[in-house]
């Protein structure tokens, strides 16, 4: 008899809060280190310009310390700005405030809920990202199935990411004949 894990999972916007932000760190850390450090350096910048030639009498001075100081506050917002719009398209999605079954078997993912059926095979998932808040499986770089580590029982969600390694194996097998 095959092995299958059966999780149940409230599709909110409680347990999909923080999905957004993990996604970010998996997906984007390197560009999000990257453009911290200029936000960091714009506003340094404007913090410069603002003491020795803000208000002295020159408009391009000040234009360019106020537009200093915006750039770089905006480029930390930006990601903010972005979960708000994700969590308000999750919002839209007709399965919200409904709980969806998973079942993880060693072919496919089951997934049962209010908003219809689907049996999906490994091979169309890219990628399976486990981390400390829960498991992001990904359809293709930018969407994404969030369960939150709350929903597996003891160890679980490792499970789920050997059957995903295992299926992965065999199929990269078969294609490599």
């Amino acid at each position: 008899m095959e092995h299958t894990i059966k999780i149940n999972s409230k599709f909110d916007g409680r347990s999909h809060h923080g999905a957004f932000r993990q996604h970010l760190k998996h997906r984007w850390k390197w560009w999000l280190v990257a453009r911290s450090f200029v936000c960091l350096a714009l506003i340094g910048i404007g913090v410069f310009f603002s003491l020795h030639y803000y208000e002295k009498g020159e408009k391009l001075a000040d234009f360019v310390t106020v537009a200093f100081l915006l750039m770089g506050s905006v480029g930390f917002i930006r990601p903010m700005i972005w979960q708000m719009f994700a969590e308000r398209k999750l919002r839209k999605h007709p399965a919200y405030n409904t709980t969806i079954q998973y079942e993880f078997s060693h072919d496919y993912i089951t997934m049962s809920g209010k908003a219809g059926d689907a049996k999906v095979p490994w091979k169309t998932f890219t990628e399976l990202v486990p981390n400390q808040l829960g498991l992001l499986i990904y359809q293709n770089k930018k969407d994404y199935i969030w369960i939150p580590k709350y929903d597996f029982q003891g160890n679980e969600m490792n499970e789920v990411v050997a059957l995903f390694n295992d299926a992965k194996k065999i199929y990269s097998g078969i294609l490599s004949r």
